[in-house]
């Protein structure tokens, strides 16, 4: 006989909204085997394949973590050219764009396309390109 199990506490609920400021509200699933007394809050993003979804795909839990990312991996290469020797313009450029860049750009074809640009996120690439630069 098959049987199917649900465990509540690893169950997670997602849905997208078209509609702006949507308060996400809970999903009561009444009385379902295995699923406990509590309904199902929805999660604020949901992170498959390394991609960050929101429930409006604004994707800017997306931006935000790879930014961050990217801005200690900055951080990282300036202990490099600090040390006694440091590194030469051409090495700083060279861990710019094989290490930097790619961090910064994962996805960039899913969350920046022509029907909806996100400037703010564009911005925020514009900063970690400034703070590489210095």
């Amino acid at each position: 006989m098959f049987r199917l199990v649900l465990e509540h506490n690893k169950s997670k609920l997602f849905y997208f909204s078209q509609h702006k400021n949507d308060n996400n509200p809970p999903i009561d699933l009444g009385y379902v085997l295995y699923t406990g007394d509590s309904p199902l809050h929805p999660k604020t993003f949901w992170r498959y394949l390394g991609f960050y979804f929101d429930h409006q795909l604004t994707f800017h839990e997306h931006v935000q973590y790879y930014s961050t990312k990217a801005i200690s991996t900055i951080c990282a290469m300036e202990m490099l050219g600090n040390s006694l020797r440091g590194l030469s313009s051409k090495q700083k450029h060279l861990l710019y764009r094989f290490c930097i860049v790619p961090i910064t750009t994962y996805g960039f074809h899913l969350w920046c396309h022509g029907l909806y640009p996100h400037k703010a996120h564009l911005i925020s690439l514009n900063k970690i390109q400034h703070h590489a630069a210095i």
